[in-house]
């Protein structure tokens, strides 16, 4: 029992995937699972394609999580949203934070969840500057400038507060929602001197953002790669970033472990 009290008390985060956008999403250059947290609970982030079997294939038994947040539509953060409830659901009543286009026809917009599956989740629609409480840990809601209607999220518990940008160009005064945060997740999809899209992060973005907070991050973790990306080097466009901010910045891999309180990383493997 004293084994799995420790277990169910572990900070941590799992990369299910680390690919973003159409292309990468289609052939899988990088997976598209989204991101698997213990932090006061278990929950699954953005769960694109793969999120269900990577996840069983990792040995994180989804089937026990106690929740889901989507910050947007795109089907590369919610695609399995709703088989993942289906586990989930069995033993339990999961809970389902998600921007409020998600879950409700709205603006000409249809949800990506089914109303069965809002029927059997405690599903709370957000929208920026909200907050919502389940149990030790409290999530702020934050603004993203992108494509769809998009939130990004920090989370607060045990002393520990991790911000999730999500997808979206930088806008003035976005660093406000993340002051404090030890931990920044930043989805990058455009390297340095390559202009793509307007409703997208760029190294530079990112770069500006970390300068402007006024307490920087002990640790910033770029993801959601495009092909540009990949082909830029993820490791240099993380270096560039270490450098121009005197923040560590790393990219994260496919089946990353990060241990939120010693700020470790391992790879997992899958079975």
């Amino acid at each position: 029992m004293k084994k799995q009290k420790n277990e169910k008390n572990r900070n941590r985060l799992v990369f299910l995937g680390t690919g973003g956008g159409g292309y990468v999403m289609f052939t899988q250059a990088r997976k598209t699972g989204g991101i698997y947290f213990e932090l006061g609970k278990r929950f699954i982030l953005d769960p694109g394609p793969g999120s269900l079997v990577y996840s069983q294939k990792l040995g994180l038994k989804p089937e026990k999580w106690d929740g889901m947040l989507v910050s947007h539509k795109h089907p590369d953060h919610c695609t399995d949203a709703d088989a993942l409830i289906d586990g989930m659901a069995r033993d339990r009543r999961p809970f389902l934070v998600a921007e409020e286009h998600c879950l409700e026809p709205k603006d000409g917009m249809y949800p990506c969840i089914s109303e069965y599956h809002k029927r059997i989740s405690d599903t709370r629609a957000v929208k920026p500057g909200e907050r919502v409480e389940i149990d030790s840990m409290e999530i702020a809601v934050n603004k993203a400038d992108h494509y769809s209607p998009t939130v990004g999220f920090t989370f607060f518990c045990d002393n520990l507060r991790v911000g999730y940008a999500s997808d979206g160009a930088y806008y003035k005064g976005q660093e406000k929602g993340y002051e404090g945060c030890s931990i920044l997740i930043l989805n990058v999809l455009t390297p340095k001197h390559r202009r793509l899209t307007k409703r997208h992060m760029s190294t530079e973005e990112a770069i500006e953002l970390v300068n402007k907070m006024k307490k920087k991050p002990e640790l910033v973790i770029i993801t959601h790669f495009s092909f540009w990306m990949l082909r830029a080097n993820v490791w240099a466009q993380a270096k560039l970033l270490e450098k121009a901010t005197g923040v560590k910045a790393i990219p994260a891999e496919d089946f990353m472990e990060l241990d939120l309180e010693t700020l470790k990383t391992r790879k997992l493997r899958a079975k």
